[in-house]
């Protein structure tokens, strides 16, 4: 009985024990995990602040950047504007000034004349060169009225004139009209006034009293659509100006494929009178060639019947005179007096020139010419014999 009192005893101390130890590494363990949540809760604190700083750093350059970017665009902006309002105000101007221009008659020839200039020089005509502007006509009894605003030079010798005074008073005001009927009239009205003025061009009588001039005249009309729109009222106003009246009516483009025209013409007259003059000079210089072949031809003649003359003149020497002269020696009679010497004889041969033939009227070559003249000549006299006796 004490034995069971004792083992419960013992078990329930022991209990108590291993109770008390564990309640005591639980405690432990409880504040373990305590420091840790705090610690914890300290790091995801201090994570969130410096995340919270990060971010807002990030978003606050952004927006700078944004805010930069914007301002600039906004400059650019402001300054695009700017130009194109004073390019705006500038067109404006220039329309006004065009507008009162078109308004002026004498203005507006003016202007016509300009566009012609410009069409001319843009063609790479040259004034003064290749065309020439505002020149009177001579011997008209009307001078002042014919003084043709252009007169274009064509090889051959013809000379185009070009009328850039074309009526455009009714155009501009049906293109400035928003009735239909109103323009229809206008527009009437324009056609019969190119067809006008195509018809006082005619009685000008250019072809006659313009030298080289041929038997019609350009009238220039500034732009395409001011022709489209008489021959939209008028369809056949083309052919009826250029059949009854000679006048060709031309517009830019009509006009510059033309002036192409005349300036390519130019170039293959300016080829042509070049290859001529190339042809002239190397006719020439073969002319000049060839009469210097026949002095080197003369001088090698010379040359050889001089070596001729010399070799002859050596076997002369050396035979009948140098002979007689060893005699003296054999005979001591020159004493200490040094020998003569023998001259040689040249061997080298002179190089012949042949001399370019070309066929005269006789039918003889330079070469026989100059023989038949060299003939004539005193010929030198002959070698002595080698052979002769004294």
């Amino acid at each position: 009985m004490e034995l069971i009192i004792g083992i419960v005893v013992g078990l329930v101390v022991g209990g108590g024990a291993v109770y008390a130890i564990l309640r005591v590494r639980s405690v432990r363990l409880e504040t373990q995990l305590e420091e840790r949540e705090k610690a914890i809760d300290k790091r995801s604190e201090e994570f969130d602040t410096h995340f919270e700083d990060l971010a807002s750093r990030i978003f606050n350059e952004s927006l700078d950047k944004l805010r930069e970017h914007v301002d600039d665009s906004d400059k650019a902006r402001i300054a695009d504007t700017t130009k194109v309002s004073q390019s705006i105000e500038q067109l404006m101007a220039e329309t006004s000034g065009l507008r009162k221009i078109l308004h002026n008659p004498q203005l507006r020839g003016q202007w016509g004349e300009q566009h012609l200039r410009n069409v001319l020089d843009a063609a790479g005509m040259k004034q003064h060169v290749d065309y020439f502007e505002q020149d009177t006509v001579s011997g008209a009894p009307d001078a002042a009225r014919l003084r043709p605003d252009a007169r274009v030079k064509i090889p051959g010798g013809a000379t185009v004139v070009i009328d850039a005074k074309t009526p455009h008073d009714s155009y501009d005001k049906a293109m400035g009209s928003d009735d239909k009927q109103e323009q229809e009239r206008l527009l009437a009205e324009h056609a019969a006034a190119l067809a006008s003025h195509a018809k006082d061009l005619a009685s000008r009588d250019y072809a006659q009293r313009v030298e080289g001039s041929p038997d019609f005249v350009m009238m220039y009309v500034p732009t395409d659509p001011m022709l489209d729109a008489a021959i939209k009222v008028k369809p056949s106003i083309w052919q009826e100006t250029w059949q009854r009246h000679r006048v060709l009516i031309t517009t830019p483009g009509l006009l510059i494929a033309f002036l192409r025209t005349v300036a390519l013409a130019w170039r293959q007259q300016d080829i042509q009178q070049n290859a001529q003059q190339i042809a002239e000079a190397g006719r020439e210089l073969y002319d000049r060639l060839r009469t210097y072949a026949g002095h080197l031809y003369k001088m090698g003649r010379g040359l050889r019947q001089a070596v001729d003359a010399y070799n002859s003149g050596v076997g002369s020497f050396q035979l009948r005179v140098l002979a007689q002269a060893r005699r003296f020696e054999e005979l001591s009679a020159t004493g200490n007096t040094e020998r003569i010497g023998e001259p040689k004889q040249i061997e080298n041969a002179i190089r012949q020139v042949d001399v370019p033939e070309q066929p005269h009227a006789t039918g003889s070559s330079e070469k026989e010419e100059l023989d038949a003249a060299d003939d004539e000549e005193d010929a030198p006299e002959p070698p002595f014999p080698a052979d002769s006796s004294d």
